[in-house]
């Protein structure tokens, strides 16, 4: 337990975000240390030390509630952790010191730590289920262990310990430090492939995600639009490259924090209005790109809705100014017209912009028209 305390406190130094690491690894270490203690004392030991060993053993169980919770941005109750954590001594101080008796102990104690554990369950559960087979595999052996726990020294008569004798005990504490070791090695590497899991698609989100806008950048954009449009069975798909217009006199004359800002307002304006399998990408600077599953006539009317979205928010730039975009839309096949359709529909934006800009620019046949 304590080497696994100390493996995790190892891995909680490279990844210090993941706190949970670090709690859980407290948990190991104070639980491994009354379990080596109480292993060691004489039997009459047993009896003087039950409170102190108690403590180490229920704020264990809380620190490890408090990791699990931790993991799921959970709270892990610690008032409620605080009574039963109080309840509990107060019978091990009763049952050790008034009237003696181990096996009142190890009901009260069990019973408690399972409570403890068990603290952040319900919360984990209205949050979000475990999302995979992994995270599932972690959160279950967390919650049959705990049971398991609160129910052991029944578990123990049940399979005809009967008895307070020596014996009888010692059967009992084999079981009890086999369970809470297997169960250590097998939770220790599931939290650690969870953490490494969870690292590398933090880190596949950070070189994905503009980290302003939060919308896919140009790279992830390539590599998620061309998968998509492989599949002959999607489409058809549109092409939108939109452009805020005059985004330079915003920066200069009201900052770069506010450019930000705009920056960001128009990017939620953008992914309100297009469905979750669309792509919606920040390819630089202040041009974004959408690639729509729907054809050329929806998705003008998806860019002419953005564009008066905008238009109209009065609170967007200071005095009231109108902020404008433009728009230059074309339809892409297949994959290996990517490239070719960015260029077309950059194309048309700059058309846009020359016209006057506020404007929605659409690949129209030869013989049709814009209109903006």
């Amino acid at each position: 337990m304590l080497l696994l305390g100390a493996m995790l406190v190892g891995c909680w130094l490279v990844q210090r975000r993941q706190s949970y690491l670090l709690w859980v690894a407290t948990s190991y270490s104070l639980v491994g240390s009354a379990l080596a203690w109480q292993s060691l004392l004489a039997p009459e030991g047993l009896d003087r030390w039950a409170v102190v060993t108690g403590v180490m053993y229920l704020f264990g169980a809380w620190c490890f509630a408090r990791g699990m919770a931790g993991y799921y941005s959970v709270s892990a109750r610690p008032r409620l952790g605080v009574l039963i954590g109080a309840v509990v001594l107060l019978a091990l101080y009763y049952y050790s010191r008034v009237e003696v008796s181990l096996w009142m102990r190890m009901l009260w104690l069990n019973a408690g730590l399972g409570l403890l554990q068990l603290l952040p369950a319900a919360g984990i559960l209205r949050r979000r289920l475990p999302a995979d087979g992994l995270e599932r595999a972690m959160y279950w052996s967390y919650v049959v262990f705990a049971i398991n726990t609160s129910i052991r020294p029944l578990l123990s008569l049940a399979m005809g310990s009967m008895g307070q004798n020596a014996a009888w005990f010692s059967s009992y504490w084999l079981m009890v430090l086999a369970t809470t070791v297997l169960f250590a090695l097998l939770f220790s590497m599931l939290l650690l492939a969870n953490t490494v899991r969870d690292a590398m698609t933090a880190l596949r989100a950070e070189r994905n995600m503009d980290p302003l806008t939060n919308l896919l950048n140009r790279r992830a954009f390539q590599e998620a639009a061309e998968p998509l449009l492989r599949d002959a069975r999607l489409g058809p798909w549109t092409l939108l490259i939109g452009d805020i217009d005059h985004f330079k006199r915003i920066n200069d004359t009201w900052g770069h924090a506010h450019g930000d800002h705009v920056l960001q307002t128009v990017a939620g304006a953008l992914t309100q209005q297009v469905r979750n399998d669309d792509l919606v990408a920040r390819f630089g600077g202040e041009e974004f790109v959408l690639l729509l599953r729907t054809d050329l006539a929806s998705a003008e009317s998806i860019a002419q809705r953005i564009r008066t979205q905008l238009s109209e928010d009065k609170s967007l730039l200071p005095d009231g100014d109108r902020m404008t975009i433009s728009f230059g839309i074309a339809p892409i096949a297949d994959q290996t017209q990517l490239s070719a359709t960015l260029s077309r529909a950059d194309s048309l934006l700059y058309q846009a912009k020359q016209a006057g800009r506020d404007r929605v620019y659409v690949a129209r046949p030869p013989n049709e028209t814009q209109t903006s």
